[in-house]
């Protein structure tokens, strides 16, 4: 890797308003780079604006890009300034009335439209790319929570196009997406051999607190899950078995970006979640709110979980882009807190 300094880079951030990239955008800002984003309408650019106010028309820009599974869309937002791109936007998904068309379409062609419009820049010096895929492209939803199994970096969910197609099931169509448009990615480059390299990310459950001030508690990212332990009548059932803090996962992508060694590979970010554990913390370090969040069978959890639902290995994280996942304690206290002064 060229050895420049932050300061003398720009990375491109494609959708710059969500959940998870504005703790990106925030951590690269942080370190030093540059930064320009991607966002569709003016409503997402102010969001923008309002999260680093400090930062804009400085350090922070954004420009518009409102189809992301074109290429040409990206003209405006690539010059040869861009030394990086991290791809955080994924297609807006409404209904589903046609498989193809409303989900499985636009999600490839929305991995792979940005590699084409950076391939196809006459002047670039753009060295890497980090796509955020998803846990989802690992999971084999056939095989449920699969006890005693481990999942790492060798798993792919094994869904063909041909299946995803014919798939009724919204839930398994979302994960057969993020599957097939991971693949994409990774024939687009075996086929294209670009001049730059690219790194794809799997995170699993993202938990953690928000970057920009949110107004309710019903707010669409996974952030506001911790909150749905207060006022339940009982612990929630185990969906996925494996969560990072959103600002790990800010971490790890800075890291992707810089790390050599990073080059060509897929890391699933990820490690132990159960909810027991997650009311046991809860109710430990918020008193006043005991009597809302179920007791369950305290002290339970991770044994639990270990024996009935599959587990998760992101160890590769810490040995390759040397980031330690922070304690779930941690994160359990920092997002209920944003909620209570929310409330």
């Amino acid at each position: 890797m060229p050895q420049v300094s932050h300061s003398e880079q720009t990375i491109l951030v494609t959708g710059a308003n969500g959940y998870i990239a504005l703790h990106i955008v925030q951590q690269l800002l942080d370190t030093g780079y540059n930064v320009r984003g991607t966002v569709r309408s003016e409503a997402a650019e102010e969001k923008v604006r309002n999260a680093f106010p400090q930062h804009w028309g400085r350090q922070l820009e954004v420009v518009r890009v409102t189809d992301l599974t074109r290429p040409d869309s990206y003209l405006q937002a690539l010059d040869d300034k861009i030394t990086a791109v991290v791809h955080a936007a994924s297609p807006v998904h409404g209904a589903v009335e046609d498989n193809v068309r409303d989900m499985l379409e636009p999600a490839i062609q929305g991995a792979t439209a940005i590699l084409t419009a950076i391939s196809q820049m006459q002047s670039s010096n753009c060295r890497r790319v980090v796509h955020m895929s998803s846990f989802s492209a690992m999971l084999d939803p056939a095989k449920g929570l699969r006890s005693g199994y481990t999942y790492t970096e060798k798993d792919w969910n094994p869904v063909s196009y041909d299946e995803a197609v014919t798939i009724e099931n919204s839930s398994d169509l979302y994960l057969a997406s993020k599957a097939l448009s991971e693949r994409a990615v990774w024939d687009w480059v075996k086929q294209q051999s670009p001049g730059f390299d690219v790194v794809c990310l799997n995170p699993s459950f993202v938990l953690g607190p928000h970057v920009d001030r949110i107004s309710s508690s019903k707010s669409v990212s996974t952030g506001a899950m911790l909150w749905s332990i207060i006022d339940t009548e009982s612990i929630p059932p185990l969906v996925f078995g494996g969560y990072v803090d959103v600002r790990d996962l800010a971490k790890v992508t800075a890291a992707a970006l810089e790390v050599p060694e990073a080059a060509g590979e897929r890391f699933l970010v990820a490690h132990h979640f159960d909810w027991q554990t997650a009311s046991d913390l809860a109710r430990e370090s918020f008193p006043s709110l005991r009597s809302r969040i179920p007791a369950g069978d305290p002290g339970t959890g991770e044994a639990k979980a270990l024996k009935d639902v599959y587990h998760v290995d992101g160890t590769k994280v810490n040995r390759v882009l040397g980031i330690k996942f922070r304690p779930l304690r941690e994160t359990v206290i920092d997002s209920i807190q944003e909620f209570i002064e929310l409330e």
